[in-house]
Order: C-alpha cells, then structure tokens, then sequence
C-alpha cells in the first residue's frame, strides 16, 4: 500500500481510534490499527472485540493494500512530525515507511489477515437519537458507573441502562440510569418516534466514554443509532459501534419516586457547590464526608480533617419537615450539583435513609446519594 495524507489528518484519524484498541489482551493485534487504502481514500479500523471503529478520509493513493500497525506508537510518532503532507507505505507486509522532508521512520508491522473481522456497515435501521440528547444523558450519569477497579455487586453494572419509554401517548422519551451501589444517576429527555428496548438495554462504561469522546468533535451529519444488539456513532466520516451487555439492571423506580420523601430543602446550588469543593479539598480520601445539617432556614456544611482544620459554613435555604443531620460523600453531591444552576431540591426520607437531589427549574435530571454511616 501507498498513499500521501497531511500529517494533521492522519494524526486526528488515529487519534479518534485510540480508545477502542486493548492494550492489556493477550491478543498483540486488538492494540493495533488496520490501515486500509483503496479508491481514493485512507481507512483506519481499531477494535477490542467490544467497542469497534473506522474512520475513513479521501487522499491520494499510488497503490492499494492494508497492514496492521501497533496504535500507540504510531499515534505519537505521528504526532511529533512536522505539520506536512507525509508519504506512507509498505514492504511485503514486513515494515511500514513514513516519509515527510528529510525524516524517515521505519515502523514494524502485523499481517492484516490477523486482523479480527468487525462489521462496521452503517445501520440502516434502528432507533434515531440526536446528539444534543445523547450527550448530555451521557454527562449526567456516567460518573455513578462503577470503574473494573471497583467491586461489583449484583447491585452495580459497569454499564449504563438506556430505554425508550412512552410517557402519555404520542409522548416519548430516553432515559439512561446508572448505579455503582452508593449512588443512582438518572437523566430523561424527550425524543421522536418509537422503540422496543423492553426494560432496557446496558451499555458498557467504556463504549459510553468513547462515544461521548466522538460527540465532542462535532463532526458533520454524526448521529446515534440503536438497535437491537448495539450503539452506533455514525458520521461523514466515522463509524462507531458498541457491544450491549446481557444482563438485568436493578428495579430503581420506586427509588426515585419525589413523593416518598417527606423532607424537603431548597438551596441554592452553585452556592452549596462551592462550599462542597472546599470541603473535598480539606477531607481526606480514608474519610472523605462532610456532616450536613438541613434546619428551618439554613443548611450547615461542616467538613473536619484533623491534619488540616475544618469547614463550617451556613447557607441560606427554605426547609420543609423535620430537622435532619446527616454525612455524606461530599464528591457526589459536587458531580450531580455541577449541572443545577439554579435552585436545588433535596429531598430525604430521615437521618438514615437515601437523599435525592433534583434540579428545582427541570425534572429531566435526578440522583440519589446514600448516606455514609460509621
């Protein structure tokens, strides 16, 4: 294969396939890209057997042909090169050659025959979601999926569930809840059309950060499409897909039900956001809660770390129900209260039970915290 492609292009290409190589797999090809010229274009496939992507740009090719190269170290060789047009080629499937001024790279290569087979056609069904929806669901909740660091219980997922419900007729929305056994996120918007995902489907943690990741880029036409047993990310140029999990997601309903917590504080979020950012600052990791007393007409934030000192602050709030005093990860309520900006509602049910944060303006959007207890 040879083709001439600008350095700037090439290095966004591969810059957009990075997250969906598997560097840690007993399989050296799923950390290596497959490079494919044909036609009059470069196309570039990256795949970890669960996540799959391939994005193609148009530029002059001398000769077809494909080869499998190590991701990483392509990317960042490509990205110290000056900002000029490179040639690429190959020789007999052994090593790839990059060409740009007086700089000569030789590069070791995999046979592109060992390259798994990924099926990346554009779907031409399924069920439409616009960005300007998917992306902020994906920003509200993907931060309580639990990490593979984390223990999992049959309580979390390292996925997200995402189902298309029918609010009243001819009245239809997404939604997308995640849970890592100490807090739920919850996120809905309204949507056009119909689909039948049953009680939902999950999306692992990893396809949602690659597909948010892609979002961000703001590429001409991109779409998101679901259906039956994957999410795509289709574009201009790119063509993204993710691998649903088999599983069954938690019953969340009655937990996020407002009319079952009797307790009820409005505040002002942005001012509470900063009080809990200096808290997080003065906790440590080994015991990072702050106490959190909701009175008549305050609310008392007070964070204690012996090494360093204490925060007590008093912010002004509108409290319906019994005084409550109670300790939290102060880390939760600063992700959640990050997308509230104006008044807060916190509810609770007592001084042991979950508290449920919702944006006082919208009730797109709730999360639930639980309490830590010692």
């Amino acid at each position: 294969m040879k083709c001439t492609i600008s350095k700037s292009v090439l290095q966004n290409m591969l810059g957009k396939v990075q997250g969906f190589t598997e560097r840690k797999s007993t399989l050296p090809i799923l950390s290596h890209v497959l490079m494919e010229t044909s036609g009059d274009s470069l196309s570039i496939k990256a795949t970890d057997l669960h996540t799959s992507i391939q994005v193609t740009s148009a530029c002059p090719v001398a000769s077809p042909g494909s080869c499998a190269m190590n991701a990483k170290g392509f990317y960042d060789i490509i990205r110290e090169l000056p900002d000029e047009d490179l040639l690429f080629w190959t020789d007999d499937h052994s090593r790839a050659h990059i060409s740009l001024g007086n700089k000569n790279v030789k590069m070791n290569i995999m046979d592109p025959e060992e390259f798994p087979s990924i099926d990346l056609t554009q779907p031409t069904g399924g069920f439409a979601i616009p960005v300007e929806v998917m992306k902020p669901l994906i920003e509200r909740t993907i931060f309580s999926i639990p990490t593979s660091s984390e223990s999992d219980t049959k309580y979390s997922l390292g996925g997200a569930l995402l189902v298309v419900r029918e609010d009243k007729p001819k009245s239809t929305y997404i939604e997308m809840v995640t849970t890592d056994s100490r807090r739920l996120s919850i996120a809905r918007y309204k949507v056009e059309g119909k689909a039948d995902t049953g009680e939902g489907i999950i999306v692992p943690r990893k396809g949602l950060q690659e597909i948010k990741r892609l979002m961000e880029s703001k590429e001409e036409g991109a779409r998101i499409v679901l259906n039956r047993d994957s999410l795509y990310y289709v574009s201009s140029e790119t063509t993204a897909t993710v691998r649903l999990f088999d599983g069954k997601f938690p019953d969340y309903r009655s937990i996020v039900a407002s009319e079952t917590y009797p307790i009820v504080t409005r505040i002002n979020a942005q001012e509470l956001l900063g009080v809990l950012k200096v808290c997080v600052a003065m906790v440590s990791e080994l015991a990072s809660c702050v106490r959190l007393s909701f009175m008549k007409d305050k609310t008392v934030v007070y964070a204690n770390n012996p090494e360093q000192g204490e925060v007590d602050t008093a912010i002004t709030s509108d409290h319906t129900g019994e005084e409550v005093e109670i300790s939290f990860n102060p880390r939760y309520f600063v992700d959640c209260l990050n997308f509230i900006e104006g008044e807060a509602e916190i509810l609770l049910k007592g001084p042991q039970g979950p508290c449920l944060v919702m944006d006082g303006a919208h009730e797109e959007c709730k999360w639930i915290i639980m309490p830590m207890r010692f």
